[in-house]
């Protein structure tokens, strides 16, 4: 009996030395185990499994262990990736798992994420979460990722199903649908009844950003289908309102009938609605902001933006936590995952504050 429980204690520490990496050999049954199994051999006696001790009940004891995941994006802080920090946070703390959440020195700096990402993947994190805008350049750490079995989850931006298991966000032909289906709808306003043309501008991340390059394509094609005729433009802000300020500034030299602004970006947001609040351009343009800060929404009931479209960063980043959850215990998600989108206008700004607070995002 004695020299069981030293082989029991012996095979205790073989398994936290070795820990429980990917591609682990599986660990020989205890003495006692095999035992038991004889004796039940020779006596025909079936022994009723403890709880826990079933291969089912093994794998979910597994899948429950605490787990170390990166989620590397493109922006620490802010209206999106500040409630997106906020729900990986607090998907952890649910699940009792750890993890970091990090981001490049200079927002968007796409090698600064790929640099993260080979960091994420030497260190063996045990799931990654990321932001790719420029999926070419991802390509090859996304290959080590996958070889060495690390599940990667983008949030509103994807790649291939070869890169990545999956991806949650906005889907971008929806969004790009519902931002000229809004600015549509808004024509037919009392408002804008003076308006018999459509030159807008679209002011979005940075023009290599795929996803809103998509989202673009599909505002155009929508709103072509009523306004033929209309003159779209597409510009960048990198995450910076004074450079959105600038831009539209710009953009209303060059196109003096400009008469609709659509933002894409919920950090330029902001600029482009101080701006238009500041030049007393409310009634002369119609303006779609994005995503739900505080400060956005306050622009929203000042009249500065006409309405702003939220997407659900808390959501996408909370969810990724539960789909690597999902991989690792073998239930895989499906590829792509449309969190959806949220149009706020003046009358849904309090009821949408509410849900901003619940969520401890105020």
């Amino acid at each position: 009996m004695k020299l069981k429980k030293v082989m029991g204690l012996l095979l205790t520490a073989a398994l936290i030395l070795t820990g429980c990496g990917n591609g682990a050999e599986e660990p020989q049954a205890p003495a006692e185990e095999a035992e038991t199994q004889e004796s039940t051999e020779e006596t025909g006696e079936v022994q009723e499994e403890a709880p826990g001790e079933s291969a089912e009940g093994a794998e979910a004891e597994a899948s429950a262990e605490s787990q170390d995941i990166m989620f590397v994006s493109i922006v620490t802080g802010g209206v999106a990736w500040g409630s997106a920090q906020k729900g990986f946070e607090d998907a952890l703390a649910e699940l009792g798992w750890m993890g970091q959440y990090v981001s490049p020195t200079t927002p968007n700096d796409t090698a600064g994420v790929i640099n993260l990402l080979d960091t994420a993947v030497t260190n063996k994190a045990d799931g990654i979460i990321t932001v790719i805008l420029d999926s070419d350049q991802a390509t090859d750490v996304l290959t080590k990722a996958k070889e060495a079995e690390i599940p990667v989850v983008t949030c509103n931006t994807y790649t291939t199903e070869e890169l990545q298991d999956c991806w949650i966000g906005t889907d971008p032909v929806n969004m790009g649908v519902t931002q000229a289906e809004t600015v549509l709808a808004h024509l037919k306003e009392e408002k804008y009844a003076s308006f018999d043309h459509v030159t807008a501008c679209y002011i979005q991340t940075t023009l290599e950003t795929e996803t809103q390059n998509l989202q673009y394509k599909a505002f155009c094609e929508t709103i072509q289908k009523e306004y033929p005729d209309a003159t779209l433009i597409q510009e960048e802000c990198n995450s910076d309102a004074a450079v959105a300020s600038d831009k539209l500034a710009a953009l209303i030299k060059s196109y003096p009938d400009l008469n609709v602004v659509v933002s894409q970006d919920g950090y330029g947001c902001p600029g482009i609605a101080n701006y238009v609040e500041s030049e007393g351009l409310s009634d002369k343009l119609i303006v779609v902001g994005i995503d739900d800060s505080e400060e956005i929404l306050n622009y929203v009931t000042s009249g500065a933006l006409d309405c702003t479209i939220a997407q659900d960063f808390y959501k996408m980043a909370y969810e990724s936590v539960h789909y690597i959850k999902d991989i690792k215990e073998g239930n895989a998600p499906a590829f792509a995952n449309d969190s959806g989108t949220i149009v706020i206008k003046k009358d849904d700004v309090e009821d949408h504050l509410k849900i901003l607070e619940e969520r401890g995002l105020l």
